[in-house]
């Protein structure tokens, strides 16, 4: 929850915690990497969905978002429901692995069951300012 000046509410009680990214029905394993050279979290999300018997792993969709905070609120940057390989059980961008300026990232997954490396180049709205 946020307060009126869009900063967190914390809380120890579980019940008026809320949450921070809803996709019913759309969320699986994800990682999040904060990319210090475009100042912003980067959320990788497996999609739970598939019509493989071995499930995403083998077959089905994936999301990347991103954000300013940890909290939100959080953007579509790429959506597929159906990438060209099973987008595995886990995914995410390792900090080590980004360039300087956060343009370039490489995500690591375990797409078709297999440790599997893809580079991604950012292409950034040009009226984008951090």
């Amino acid at each position: 929850n946020l307060d009126f000046k869009g900063k967190p509410v914390w809380t120890p009680n579980v019940d008026k915690r809320g949450p921070v990214f809803l996709h019913f029905g759309n969320c699986y394993r994800g990682g999040i990497t904060y990319n210090p050279g475009i100042q912003r979290y980067i959320w990788c999300q497996i999609l739970p969905e598939s019509i493989h018997k071995g499930g995403p792993r083998f077959q089905g969709g994936f999301g990347i978002y991103e954000a300013p905070e940890p909290w939100g609120p959080w953007r579509t940057a790429f959506f597929t429901t159906e990438w060209d390989v099973g987008p595995g059980e886990t995914s995410n961008f390792p900090s080590k692995w980004m360039s300087q300026d956060g343009r370039t990232m490489q995500l690591v997954f375990s797409g078709d069951d297999f440790f599997s490396i893809r580079k991604a180049q950012l292409i950034i709205n040009p009226n984008y300012n951090p």
